[in-house]
């Protein structure tokens, strides 16, 4: 029965609205009354009545929740503290309007007052804890943080690799701090600390966290930090929370590659044994003016969290683009996406990978808000292009993968004359086996289809 006092406390975001409710309607009306009138003195002490009871709930709630979640006394002790005074001064104020108050005086509206301080001051701190500190400050434009001395710009950069001498980048350095920082900063950070692990350097990795250590000398690649981003999703033990962003599955390989090496802080990524195949979609990969220069605003995360929450990757293009990148690698495979549910978001879509979603040919039509979507990827999904030629209402369309589709030779031709295509990419497919030099000549794209054949040498039929 032990699990009922962990359910309870997770009760606590949802309890801890009822005391604010009651004592700012008690507050309310204690200034809605005449002063020195017993007009709705009844109604106001029940309000502080109930506030202290719901108060109280809401406090051993969270108390339950600090205890049990592994949240440092450090991150809460603030939103803690101010809950213990707001309940202690709200039960005072209580028994000082049932035994000493006759009537609404200027005494009990500076009390109500100093109660709506406790209240918001307490409410501010608890926001902090779930929404972070720079909940207001991060939607503002960079300069103007910049401006009031509270820039947001993270210490920890996007994994940026050079082509020539990506070797010579630190594996953990480079690459696996700012994996782990994308995807477990939130909430293992030195001042959250969630299960008392903190994720932000080697020396607070080794420490480990309340359940041991997360890298194991002994036997790495049974290690904790591996093993809990390889359950399933819906274990409860699968690390990251499923409705946080969770790793691609190429940076799930970088950091099991890592651990199979040792785990080294000081490794280069040459001495590691990184293949360039697992590294590549970290080089530089276009000139900034390859996607559209627009004239949006940065969108506020809360407007993801929904799509991240369904498995979706969502990445920025670039640190200084407001436009996305979203891939679909991380779904199932052949599970339904309705591209409808993206409208609100589809101007901000630069790089869309549908790759292995249950589409149908109705699909070109839906991407038609999609109007900065320049690289598209609709790869192994059952479309044979009908209705294909409504792409040429994309005028940022530059490239577009529907390599293993059922893609029809008749309807890859009504993209010949698209004006913005630099090429199209259609292996395996119908398409790709039907295609001759005369059809090819005919596309202002350039087209990859496969089907090379290489001439025989003479030395291909010695036989040694």
């Amino acid at each position: 029965m032990d699990f009922i006092f962990s359910l309870f406390g997770r009760f606590h975001p949802v309890l801890v609205h009822l005391p604010i409710g009651f004592l700012i309607l008690g507050s309310i009306l204690v200034f809605y009354a005449k002063k020195e009138s017993k007009e709705f003195l009844p109604a106001i002490r029940i309000s502080f009545f109930w506030g202290t009871i719901a108060a109280l709930f809401s406090l051993v709630s969270g108390l339950l929740l600090y205890l049990r979640e592994g949240y440092s006394f450090d991150t809460v002790s603030k939103h803690l503290i101010l809950g213990v005074l707001t309940t202690l001064f709200s039960f005072g104020f209580y028994l000082y309007l049932k035994n000493k108050v006759d009537f609404i005086d200027s005494k009990v509206r500076g009390m109500s007052v100093g109660l709506m301080i406790l209240l918001m001051l307490t409410g501010h701190f608890g926001g902090e804890l779930t929404h972070g500190s720079d909940y207001f400050t991060e939607v503002l434009p960079e300069k103007f943080q910049e401006f009031l001395g509270i820039s947001n710009a993270s210490e920890v950069a996007m994994i940026r690799l050079d082509e020539e001498h990506w070797g010579e980048a630190i594996f953990y350095q480079d690459v696996i701090r700012p994996i782990l920082f994308q995807n477990c900063n939130s909430c293992h950070n030195e001042k959250n600390r969630k299960g008392e692990l903190v994720l932000s350097s080697p020396e607070w990795m080794a420490k480990g966290g309340k359940n041991g250590l997360v890298l194991d000398q002994k036997e790495l690649i049974n290690s904790t930090l591996l093993a809990r981003m390889l359950l399933p999703l819906d274990d409860k033990k699968h690390m990251p929370p499923k409705d946080k962003r969770q790793p691609s599955k190429q940076e799930i390989a970088l950091i099991q590659k890592w651990i199979a090496s040792g785990a080294s802080f000081e490794v280069s990524l040459a001495k590691a044994g990184v293949e360039e195949e697992m590294i590549n979609m970290y080089f530089p990969e276009e000139r900034e003016f390859f996607y559209p220069e627009t004239e949006l605003k940065q969108l506020a995360e809360d407007a993801l969290l929904g799509f991240r929450g369904s498995g979706l990757l969502i990445e920025p293009i670039s640190q200084e683009s407001p436009l996305l990148k979203i891939s679909a690698i991380n779904l199932p495979q052949n599970q339904k996406l309705n591209l409808k549910d993206f409208q609100g978001i589809a101007s901000y879509i630069a790089h869309l990978d549908i790759s292995g979603t249950d589409l149908d040919d109705a699909v070109w039509n839906d991407l038609l808000v999609f109007e900065n979507l320049t690289i598209l990827k609709i790869n192994r999904v059952d479309i044979e292009g009908q209705g294909i030629d409504a792409l040429d209402q994309l005028k940022n369309l530059k490239r577009l993968y529907l390599n293993y589709s059922s893609l029809q030779l008749s309807n890859l031709l009504a993209l010949e004359d698209h004006p913005t295509l630099e090429g199209i990419y259609f292996y395996a497919t119908p398409a790709s086996k039907a295609i001759t030099s005369n059809e090819i000549v005919r596309f202002l794209a350039r087209l990859e289809y496969g089907v090379y054949e290489l001439p025989v040498l003479s030395s291909d039929t010695v036989v040694y």
